[in-house]
């Protein structure tokens, strides 16, 4: 069975209810996803109109700040000096300077890790309600003054949660194989589900005898491996045989105890409003929903193994957020 047949609240069945649109003046920016060589990415182009140069950058909620490399900081225009600490500055269509930190502790001339990225972060992100739209392939910065995200559900295929806010990061709690657990919402993360092995372990999340392969972050490699999970809750929503990565030794700077993370993979399956300044998550079921890992859609781990197998570099050729 397919893991999205498993839904609960017999979504089909459903009479789907229209979410509480934001008003045309809340609507500050319409943005939409730009085409980018990495699968899975949220890329946007925040240079105000009639800019000379555009202002690409990946949207990663998962991030702090908004950081660049030496190498993608000159791609937008910057002129990086290796002793300069204090962040680039430049002008978004939303009326307000981005900081652009750019890391030159081992290069000015390009990453430590080999990925090139300028990443839009938290603490530009946090002045906003985010929508991210991925039907419409769409990102909407609404303006909380005039549209905050709903206090509760008004139909099944929603789901409202409260959010906590780590060092700019959005987490919220799902519940895997009925264990409540942390996740940091983390845009830039392109697999749908990373767990740290002391989470996959209380979960009872068990090894697949999978191969392990690498995955990069912003500070380096990780070991990695698929796992399968009995049953993921979003809220309201399970889904049976979910597959995760599950990073045995661990995550680097995630921010949370847990280490783990929700991604791109899970996030499209909704529509999302991320409401930092109340703290709230809005999700929308889309009725095309489907789980996918790596895009492959998938009937239980073997199959999602055979799948992945002719593309060996697919796993490791996405540096994880």
């Amino acid at each position: 069975m397919k893991p999205w047949l498993a839904i609960v609240c017999l979504l089909a069945l459903a009479v789907p209810c229209d979410a509480d649109e934001p008003p045309p003046e809340a609507v500050l920016a319409e943005l939409p996803f730009l085409a980018y060589p990495e699968p899975h990415r949220i890329v946007v182009d925040l240079a105000p109109e009639g800019a000379a140069r555009p202002l690409r950058l990946m949207i990663d909620t998962g991030a702090n700040l908004t950081t660049a490399t030496p190498l993608a900081a000159r791609e937008l225009g910057i002129q990086v000096r290796r002793h300069k600490q204090d962040p680039y500055r430049r002008k978004t269509r939303l009326g307000r300077d981005i900081q652009i930190y750019v890391d030159v502790s081992s290069s000015d001339t390009g990453s430590k890790t080999g990925w090139e990225y300028a990443v839009l972060g938290g603490e530009f992100l946090a002045e906003y309600v985010l929508e991210l739209d991925f039907s419409a392939r769409r990102v909407r910065f609404l303006d909380p003054d005039r549209y905050e995200a709903p206090e509760q559900a008004v139909g099944p295929t929603e789901w409202v949660s409260p959010l906590s806010i780590v060092m700019n990061r959005p987490a919220v709690e799902l519940a895997v194989n009925a264990v409540p657990t942390p996740f940091m919402i983390g845009t830039g993360v392109p697999f749908p589900l990373v767990l740290s092995g002391k989470v996959a372990e209380a979960a009872l999340v068990p090894p697949s005898g999978a191969d392990r392969f690498r995955t990069l972050s912003t500070v380096g490699p990780m070991v990695s491996e698929i796992r399968m999970i009995d049953e993921l809750r979003v809220g309201p929503f399970a889904f049976a045989g979910f597959a995760t990565v599950v990073n045995p030794y661990g995550w680097y700077n995630v921010g949370l105890p847990g280490e783990s993370a929700l991604g791109y993979e899970l996030l499209a399956m909704f529509r999302v409003r991320i409401d930092y300044p109340r703290r709230r998550l809005w999700l929308e079921l889309r009725p095309d929903a489907r789980s996918t890992f790596a895009g492959q859609e998938y009937e239980g781990l073997e199959d999602l193994l055979d799948k992945l197998r002719p593309r060996d570099d697919t796993p490791e050729s996405e540096p994880a957020g």
